[in-house]
């Protein structure tokens, strides 16, 4: 689109709509997706998944008696992602399983890792 300064604000109107419309649809996209993932959950794959989470929950906590939990590490270990293993290691600290007393921290690389690959095309 052309720059038109008589018109510029309906071209960044228009502009804003069109990226709108396409953040709607990949998110209709990933809602969809999850929801057929989340409808063909039967009962044993539920029970199966909820093992795998206390498996890798308990060898965060076995991770956890020294005190440091080095997720990068200890992802390439159990074969997640670091972000996994913060996430669990979040969800163990709020069901009290474990305490989170302290949090290193380094700079990032500027992408967003809670972004799912279908909104980065």
């Amino acid at each position: 689109m052309e720059l038109d300064i008589k018109n510029l604000q309906q071209q960044n109107a228009a502009e804003l709509v069109k990226s709108l419309e396409l953040v709607s649809a990949r998110l209709i996209e990933c809602i969809t997706k999850a929801s057929q993932t989340a409808c063909s959950a039967t009962p044993e794959t539920q029970q199966l998944f909820n093992q795998w989470l206390e498996l890798v929950g308990d060898r965060i906590i076995d991770a956890a008696e020294n005190g440091i939990v080095k997720p990068g590490e200890l992802a390439l270990e159990i074969g997640v992602t670091p972000d996994t293993v913060i996430s669990l290691a979040t969800a163990l600290h709020r069901q009290g399983k474990l305490r989170i007393t302290s949090l290193g921290v380094s700079s990032g690389d500027g992408s967003n890792h809670d972004i799912c690959g279908c909104l980065k095309r």
